[in-house]
């Protein structure tokens, strides 16, 4: 069942503001599939919707909030996500016809279609806001990341200090200097 509904019936040319709930059950089920999970606190939707003839424009904030796992350590890194909502949607039967190519046009980037007497955000939402997760979430930027057990650790003479490649020779020496200058 879906969270984030808009009567058509109730909008018109000045528009309409909703502001709506996004729990954690829902975030939750948003989330399946993917590594993330809901966070502890609930989110909310807040959207201006309008008619513009038969094509609807909304405009709003998502906030909510997820967790993930720190790409370093493996704990849980919480992400607060605030973002802006901006989608212009018009009637399905408008939806082109796709060749097996498909070009995205730069008009077309936030435009999406609805269908029936309705308009039904939730993949919209789930998109956002899996869109803000960034690729390698971290706990901290100093976040170490798993130690390594003395025991697991390999001998110092198998990695120890390796001689400095000759080509890195200069750099070397000019580090060396530098430091002496700081001095």
């Amino acid at each position: 069942m879906s969270a984030f509904v808009l009567k058509i019936q109730d909008l018109d040319e000045q528009g309409r503001r909703w502001e709506l709930p996004i729990s954690q059950s829902w975030v939750a089920t948003a989330l399946q599939g993917t590594d993330l999970k809901a966070g502890a606190e609930p989110g909310s939707l807040r959207v201006h919707a309008q008619r513009n003839g038969h094509d609807i424009l909304v405009q709003g904030t998502v906030e909510a909030g997820m967790i993930a796992e720190c790409a370093r350590c493996l704990e849980d890194v919480t992400l607060q996500v605030g973002l802006e909502l901006a989608v212009l949607l018009s009637p399905e039967h408008t939806r082109p016809a796709r060749a097996d190519e498909v070009e995205i046009r730069s008009d077309e980037i936030n435009r999406d279609y609805y269908g029936g007497s309705e308009v039904i955000l939730d993949s919209i939402v789930r998109e956002l806001l899996l869109l803000e997760v960034p690729m390698k979430p971290l706990c901290s930027e100093e976040c170490e990341g798993i130690a390594v057990p003395a025991r697991l650790r390999p001998p110092e003479e198998v990695f120890g200090r390796s001689a400095v490649d000759a080509r890195l020779a200069p750099l070397l020496k000019f580090k060396e200097e530098l430091s002496n200058s700081e001095e």
